[in-house]
Formats: structure tokens, sequence, C-alpha cells
């Protein structure tokens, strides 16, 4: 295996991506020429690796990230989401509203306005009213978010009338591309390959280090 920090990394041949942390191959195909540490990237000295010095803590809660959270109006029920925009610093978070969407959760003061006339429509977007959620306010159903590395079964073609996809047996390493409520899509970092699955494909190796393994 190719080692996970810069120098060793190039020692055995491969390039270091910055925008990932990770070792990859070195190639242009595999990590943009920005990006890439190595013979084919912008530079093949480690020092210019600027995310190295930063702080490797992970985020629990983060852009991409599936949450669940209470309704303001306090209904029974549970709204889920993918977070949209992470302020850290202020522990505030957006989340969208429903997949194929940017539209974001906003409050019940928001919903419940009177409509605006048609000509204010336009100006009336500036003061669109996000709900903020603080960290207590959301459940994390899966920390998986883009850029992570993960198992994953792949799909294979059943032999069922309705011709539906099964799990493959085994697992492959992939690289999370994006996250919605239902699905995980990935690249296998064998093939190349870019699937669209379901989250009971994927398999949560991101927490390995603090000896979770779960399946999500």
């Amino acid at each position: 295996d190719l080692a996970d920090t810069c120098q060793p990394c190039l020692s055995k041949g491969g390039g270091w991506c910055t925008s990932e942390q990770r070792c990859v191959e070195d190639d242009t195909q595999f990590c943009d020429v920005d990006n890439l540490i190595g013979l084919a990237g912008f530079t093949n000295d480690c020092k210019a690796d600027d995310e190295a010095g930063k702080s490797n803590t992970r985020p629990w809660i983060d852009k991409g990230v599936l949450v669940s959270y209470t309704f303001e109006n306090g209904t029974c029920c549970m709204g889920v989401g993918i977070v949209h925009r992470a302020y850290h610093v202020l522990e505030e978070y957006t989340v969208l509203l429903r997949d194929e969407s940017k539209e974001e959760v906003k409050t019940e003061r928001w919903n419940n306005r009177r409509p605006a006339k048609k000509k204010d429509e336009n100006s009336e977007y500036h003061d669109m009213e996000f709900r903020y959620f603080r960290p207590q306010e959301l459940t994390v159903l899966s920390g998986i978010r883009p850029n992570d590395v993960v198992e994953a079964h792949f799909a294979v073609k059943s032999k069922s009338a309705d011709d539906s996809l099964t799990k493959s047996k085994r697992t492959e390493e992939a690289v999370v591309i994006n996250c919605t409520v239902s699905t995980v899509a990935v690249n296998f970092t064998s093939d190349h390959v870019v699937s669209v699955l379901p989250r009971d494909f994927i398999v949560d190796t991101t927490n390995l280090t603090s000896g979770r393994h779960e399946e999500l």
C-alpha cells in the first residue's frame, strides 16, 4: 500500500494529492495537476503541501453528512436531510430540504409568511430566513461525506423479472463523490468506475481509528 504522508508516498513512486490528503498514482488522471505533488504535478517538493499543516480534526457535523432534525412547529415527525453549509466557528449549519435541489430548510416564520406581491418577489429573496441549526438540534445518521475513502459493495444485476440491482458479496475501495438522503455516489479506485449506490451498499471506514466500523 502507498503511504499516507507525502514524503513516503513519493519515495514509493506515488503522487501526493493535496486536496484529498492521500497518496494516488503519480498521474493527473487521479488528481488535478494544481493539487498533485510528484513528477507529474505542479511540484515534487512536499513542503508545498499547505494542507498538511492544518488541523486534521474531523468535524462530526460537516457539509455532506446525513442528519435528522426536529421541526420548529413541534410536530411528532423528524426531518432528514444533507448538511449544506457548515459554519464551524459559529456552530451553525443549514440543511437541504430535499434531494435534487439546493433549497434549504427555512424558519417556520418564513414558511408561514403572507405571499409576496408579484413585484416584490425578487427583492423578497434577500430577506429569506434560513433555519440555522445548532449542533444539539441535529442527529448525525451517517458521517460519510465527499472525499471520504470507504468500502463499497458494487451493484450486480439480478436474474429477477424486475431486473433490480443486488449487493455484491465483496467490497472494494471507493472515494465518495456526492451524498443524498438515499444514495451515495462513489468512484471505485480499482477501475475508476463511478456508481450511484443505495446507502446500504456503503461500509463506513471513516471512523476505524476510534474503533467503530458501521455499515450505513
